[in-house]
């Protein structure tokens, strides 16, 4: 089987999808995959399905969706109830988010750019949407929060690597599109601004220094990190000749997004 949260929570067995039918069912497969492969309390799973307001029948309403769901598996072993809530059993390389994961960290650890830039997109291309079908569960919250987050900072290595590989000019529309997207990410402004100016396009480098300044003085009331500041003084100076690659930090990137 093969379980899919990087967008809509989809099930699929022998290359066919099986429906899961139902805001309630799937927020239960979504919190069970979140935890897969642990116990999970049942009543931490009443208060998902029905926001933290679950009546005197809960526990018998969650033992029919339990059931309903389990019908549903083609492998109905795999989602099994002790220690007071229910596990959902993951095997290794069945889960989307794991595969993104495991991507990601071979990726981090791939020195040569072209190899890294594979890695990067090939983890990304197993996104479809909002993690967990966007479903609005706060017992899901935190991770999809990190999920997508771990997707920003994939992107914004991938760029750096494109850049790696001298592909300046064909990453700019890219870049120009997630700054829009995504206005308050330093990392960004610095990558659009380095690839500006690694195409000749030094005016608009200084430009895009002036956009990221003011967004974030306005939506934030801070000035731009050093990274930027620092990057906008050596385009002046006659452009990055030979740009540092690390740029603004992750701890920027959390509370600038």
């Amino acid at each position: 089987m093969d379980f899919a949260v990087l967008g809509p929570i989809t099930l699929v067995s022998g290359g066919r999808a099986i429906p899961v039918p139902g805001r309630l069912r799937r927020t239960l497969l979504g919190v069970l995959l979140a935890d897969a492969n642990h116990f999970v309390r049942a009543d931490v799973l009443a208060d998902a399905l029905w926001d933290g307001d679950p009546d005197r029948r809960a526990a018998r309403k969650l033992h029919w969706h339990v059931h309903k769901l389990r019908s549903a598996l083609p492998e109905r072993e795999r989602l099994g109830s002790g220690h007071g809530g229910y596990r959902l059993v993951v095997r290794p390389g069945e889960l989307d988010a794991v595969r993104f994961e495991a991507l990601a960290g071979r990726a981090a650890g791939e020195p040569r750019p072209a190899e890294r830039t594979a890695l990067i997109r090939e983890a990304l291309a197993l996104w479809h949407g909002t993690p967990y079908g966007g479903l609005d569960v706060p017992v899901l919250a935190d991770e999809v929060l990190r999920l997508t987050e771990r997707r920003l900072v994939l992107l914004e290595q991938l760029h750096q690597a494109e850049l790696d590989l001298g592909r300046h000019a064909a990453v700019v529309a890219e870049l120009t599109g997630l700054v829009r997207r995504y206005p308050l990410r330093e990392r960004l402004h610095y990558l659009l601004m380095v690839a500006l100016s690694l195409d000749g396009r030094r005016a608009e480098a200084l430009d895009a220094y002036r956009g990221a300044r003011r967004v974030l003085v306005r939506q934030l009331g801070l000035e731009p990190g050093r990274a930027l500041r620092d990057l906008e003084r050596r385009i002046l100076a006659d452009g990055p000749a030979a740009w540092p690659a690390a740029g603004p930090s992750g701890g920027d990137q959390m509370t600038r997004r």
